[in-house]
């Protein structure tokens, strides 16, 4: 009878390969901190970016979190040496998180001002919280520096002294944690197919933002996320005035302004109202991770002279409309500016 089968030793990652996947890393985390739109393709980043950690702990033999009695005396010294680096460096990556994100964004907002009318701000004025994509790169930043200054080193390879024909060289062992890439799918797919919706606060509101002679305004803002900060926010922003008569949305070309609210208009010019673009359709839509299409804003003022202001979109997860769900985002206001019904 043969013995028990013993693991072949892996050969340790060459120190070009190493770095390789410790930039890579660093780019598509500086990718996840950046605003720059992501179009519905975070899951694929952050899965990328998943199956390049794998690939650095599996390199350095998962020595950033291995125990203290699996490890002789260098191991140790490089382990410790690693989270002391890790944690100083952790300070500096997450104030450079910062300029790459400011950077950007305002590299976005001048973009948009040659293909539109007026820029479009790169973050949005709904769901103002910490996103999806910077929580990624934050836990990214703070569980795998260390791991980053081992692969860093000439002597982080896996196989070193002590590392060779050990638990860490079995197969099955190495393989194992590559099963958390569909899991993070399925999980991902799960919270945006069946995870209730969630309303989105608004960044910041004004009693009044300008209007006609004779009337109030009020700028009204909200939404509703698919799949929490792992999804996508469909955004509502509406300048929204009254007069006694009519309540209505000022400053958005597509939508009509009434009759009886342009006599008060007076000598002033409709025109330079509606070209301020005080209200907006589908610029606070975040899609980071999943795609937003079918953007539709619509207003119906009734007989009463009550505001029916909707905006509807197709949030998709998946290509082709698998998984995709219809969000609508309601704003009703009556004639003397009560508010009935917001985001």
């Amino acid at each position: 009878m043969s013995g028990p089968a013993h693991a072949t030793p892996t050969r340790p990652a060459p120190r070009t390969v190493r770095c390789a996947l410790v930039m890579a890393t660093l780019a598509v985390t500086a990718l996840l901190a950046s605003a720059l739109p992501l179009h519905g393709f975070g899951i694929l980043v952050a899965l990328a970016l998943a199956a390049l950690d794998l690939l650095l702990l599996d390199a350095t033999g998962w020595l950033a979190f291995r125990r203290s009695p699996s490890l002789d005396e260098r191991q140790r010294s490089l382990r410790d040496l690693a989270h002391r680096r890790g944690f100083r460096l952790a300070m500096v990556a997450i104030v450079l998180m910062w300029v790459v994100w400011f950077a950007t964004a305002i590299a976005v907002t001048i973009a948009t001002a040659t293909t539109s009318t007026y820029s479009i701000p790169a973050s949005s004025s709904v769901d103002n919280g910490i996103p999806g994509r910077i929580v990624l790169a934050l836990a990214e930043l703070l569980l795998m520096l260390p791991t980053l200054v081992i692969a860093w080193r000439a002597d982080g390879g896996a196989v070193g002294d002590g590392f060779e024909g050990d638990q860490w060289s079995d197969p099955r062992r190495r393989w194992t944690p590559w099963l958390l890439l569909p899991v993070l799918a399925a999980t991902w797919l799960a919270a945006n197919a069946w995870l209730p919706l969630q309303s989105a606060p608004y960044a910041a509101l004004s009693e009044s933002s300008g209007g006609p002679p004779n009337t109030a305004c009020r700028e009204f803002g909200g939404g509703t996320m698919v799949g929490s900060e792992f999804g996508a926010t469909v955004g509502l922003r509406a300048n929204v005035c009254w007069d006694g008569t009519d309540a209505y949305v000022l400053g958005y070309r597509n939508l009509p302004i009434p009759t009886e609210a342009l006599r008060n208009f007076g000598a002033s010019a409709p025109q330079n109202w509606i070209l301020m673009s005080l209200s907006a359709c589908g610029v606070d839509n975040t899609a980071d991770f999943a795609a937003i299409s079918q953007t539709v804003c619509t207003e119906r003022i009734d007989t009463a002279g009550t505001l029916h202001y909707s905006v509807t979109a197709r949030v998709s997860p998946l290509p082709f409309g698998i998984a995709a769900r219809t969000v609508s985002v309601d704003l009703v206001v009556t004639r003397n500016g009560r508010v009935l019904e917001q985001p």
